[in-house]
């Protein structure tokens, strides 16, 4: 398999492996508002605007407060190396790597990725994969889902996928895994692997809330449709148990969809004065809806769809044809003035355009009131 191959497939794979979404009805008159008050972050989208030093172009972006203050994004696919005054991008040896981090100290980013035998290389590398070589990454591979803090450490699901088969979507899912980082120095210190099937093959680890006393949520998706687990808040490892759409269970072949839509593979819940909200972008990745759910409970109950806002593509390219947004994700802890973050991945059904234009494979950054998530 060619690396020009690889990138068209892993450039896509987190929308089209997403759970594909059927709208939920017409929006309201006060929802066609809330669309109209969501506006670009334009600071933020700049500030992942970069131009060399680490990491210039990713997906992924989930974002995790450290209890020192700083963020730590977690991004899929990224690539690294200098962008050219013209916005272009070279085609480096490798194109990408398959993770990456990067820790915000207030308007800065710093990048977080191996460098191996000379070659660069994700943060996190499955063991057993090839370390060090140009196609290292082509093999055996793990693409990040969500992350929070436990007991004064990062812990961050990994899902491990390798080349199955040659062709754009011959790869196929291996496991489920949780890294495990020191803080506040980001480092690497075990690889936890964990096991819970279901006819759905759900892919646990794409959301989590640990706002909640006593558990760790943690959401998944099969099937198209969202699924919740929860451990002991203080110990991700200990035997989940599972929600079968009425009660919890030990057995995880038992889980039955916790919330009957289906949306993007990458996905937030969070919890707010008190209400849990489920942020999602819905229609698959050919379309732009981003709907929020509120709920007491962070696993039921989940009510008062909205759309409170499109997924918009750059606005400083040159054509937007052939881009598509996917895999909107909330960022909470940078609520401002009344305003929830929302990031959405940016990308396009034609691989040069990535080289041509450096902008059409990074996020951009969006503002919506947060009363326009939890008006009646």
């Amino acid at each position: 398999m060619n690396i020009g191959t690889t990138l068209k497939i892993t450039c896509l794979v987190p929308a089209v492996i997403g759970f594909m979404i059927s709208a939920l009805g017409q929006g309201s008159a006060r929802q066609v508002k809330a669309v109209q008050d969501c506006r670009i972050d334009q600071k933020f989208t700049k500030m992942f605007a970069r131009d060399c030093c680490g990491v210039t172009g990713a997906d992924g972006d989930y974002s995790v407060l450290l209890p020192d203050g700083r963020t730590v994004w977690i991004f899929g696919d990224s690539f690294l190396g200098t962008v050219k005054p013209d916005r272009s991008r070279e085609k480096r040896t490798p194109w990408f790597v398959r993770n990456a981090m990067a820790v915000q100290e207030k308007d800065t980013l710093r990048s977080l990725y191996n460098v191996i035998n000379g070659w660069e290389s994700s943060w996190v590398i499955p063991p057993g994969a090839p370390k060090g070589k140009q196609f290292s990454e082509d093999s055996l591979w793990y693409w990040p889902g969500d992350a929070f803090i436990e007991n004064g450490k990062l812990k961050a699901f990994m899902t491990a996928f390798y080349q199955a088969k040659p062709g754009d979507w011959g790869f196929a899912w291996v496991s489920a895994n949780i890294a495990t980082f020191s803080l506040p120095d980001l480092k690497l210190e075990k690889i936890d692997h964990f096991n819970y099937p279901n006819d759905a093959e759900v892919h646990w680890g794409h959301a989590v809330c640990d706002d909640d006393k006593d558990y760790t949520y943690i959401y998944g998706a099969g099937n198209k449709k969202v699924y919740v687990a929860r451990a002991p808040r203080t110990n991700i490892l200990a035997p989940w148990e599972f929600f079968n759409g009425r009660e919890w269970v030990k057995d995880s072949r038992e889980a039955r969809p916790s919330l009957d839509i289906q949306g993007s593979e990458q996905f937030s819940v969070f919890k707010y004065n008190g209400k849990y909200v489920l942020l999602v972008q819905e229609g698959g990745f050919m379309t732009t809806d981003i709907c929020t759910y509120i709920s007491d409970l962070p696993y039921t109950g989940w009510k008062n769809r909205k759309v409170v806002c499109h997924a918009k593509l750059p606005e400083d390219v040159t054509s937007t044809k052939n881009l598509f947004a996917y895999n909107s994700l909330a960022h909470p802890q940078f609520i401002e003035n009344g305003e929830l973050l929302i990031s959405s991945c940016i990308n396009s059904f034609v691989v040069e355009d990535v080289f041509r234009d450096a902008s059409k494979y990074r996020p951009v950054f969006q503002r919506v009131p947060l009363k326009s998530i939890f008006e009646e």
